[in-house]
């Protein structure tokens, strides 16, 4: 969480976290001197600042306010957050949610039996907000599937799922599920799913194969022309009129034990008419990666997504997001 008095700052509203207006906020000493901590993201954004604790409230399912005291956290001083550096920013900081002790589902323990749980809408003009929900407060449906999760590094691991195939509509592409495998000792490879990258990657040898599959779909529509796009993604197509989701495929990809179908909103961008493009476009929303596949947040759109950490399983189903948050 950014807290005031840093001295590289991402652009926030409300003001970064008072720290000295706060009782309750406790910096964690060695030798008498705050606890230093730095960490880098994937992308290259980092964060350093001290450690503290301090006292959390959340909302609870019956509107009231849950207190949870000594919440362990990271005090940002330092912050190269490009990601967060937008005008009218709402964004304090980045929560932890992986297998890590200093994680905020750990550290809130048996409370919520090592379970938390999103929802991703759409993304538009008029998207509601949805909720982070955690232990009893999280809805479980009979038509639910399940896939483990699992932890390749001690306590510094995302969560790692076995991709097995990729679908398009009804076509199982000839994909060998060693293309998903871990390679060099298991320091590359495999499949994670995080919230946190926006568009999947998919390893190299399975995008090709899934970007041809749907060249191969799309080259029966005379309406569409092939573009480059404003997106930075690899396959883009023109319309002659607007259809919005209409007429693009559905894209399944098969986990060990379940299968994660994906309707056309969680597998294209559709870009409205502007000032500058006179005609609608959609890209599919992937890219392609040298060594690793991610399943990213647009392609998790309206599933219920229950990370149970304590059994290590990924519970999802499918929901619309906007009116289930």
């Amino acid at each position: 969480m950014q807290c005031d008095g840093c001295t590289r700052c991402f652009k926030q509203t409300p003001k970064p976290f008072p720290k000295q207006n706060s009782s309750s906020f406790r910096p964690i000493l060695v030798q008498n001197k705050p606890k230093p901590y730095e960490y880098e993201y994937e992308d290259g954004s980092t964060t350093n600042g001290i450690l503290a604790r301090e006292t959390f409230y959340l909302t609870s399912k019956n509107g009231g306010l849950a207190k949870i005291e000594n919440i362990e956290f990271g005090c940002g001083l330092d912050n190269n957050l490009d990601a967060l550096n937008w005008r009218n920013n709402k964004v304090a900081g980045i929560m932890g949610l992986g297998w890590e002790d200093t994680s905020f589902v750990k550290q809130l323990g048996p409370q919520i039996k090592g379970i938390f749980s999103y929802c991703l809408p759409v993304l538009t003009s008029k998207t509601p907000s949805t909720y982070l929900r955690f232990g009893n407060d999280i809805v479980h449906q009979e038509n639910s599937k399940s896939t483990p999760i699992y932890m390749k590094h001690k306590d510094t691991s995302p969560y790692y799922v076995d991709l097995q195939g990729i679908t398009v509509n009804r076509t199982r592409l000839n994909i060998s599920p060693r293309v998903f495998d871990f390679k060099s000792n298991g320091n590359l490879g495999g499949c994670t799913i995080d919230s946190g990258t926006p568009f999947s990657r998919i390893v190299g040898p399975a995008f090709d194969i899934l970007k041809t599959e749907l060249e191969k779909y799309f080259s029966r529509f005379r309406n569409l022309k092939k573009i480059k796009g404003n997106l930075d993604l690899d396959l883009c197509y023109e319309r002659s009129k607007p259809e919005k989701y209409n007429n693009l495929p559905e894209v399944t990809f098969h986990l060990r034990g379940a299968d994660f179908v994906m309707k056309a909103e969680a597998v294209f961008q559709v870009v409205g008419r502007s000032i500058t493009r006179l005609r609608e476009y959609f890209c599919l929303a992937m890219v392609p990666h040298s060594t690793d596949s991610t399943i990213g947040s647009h392609q998790q759109t309206n599933h219920r997504l229950i990370h149970d950490t304590k059994n290590k399983k990924l519970i999802f189903y499918r929901v619309d997001c906007a009116k289930n948050p």
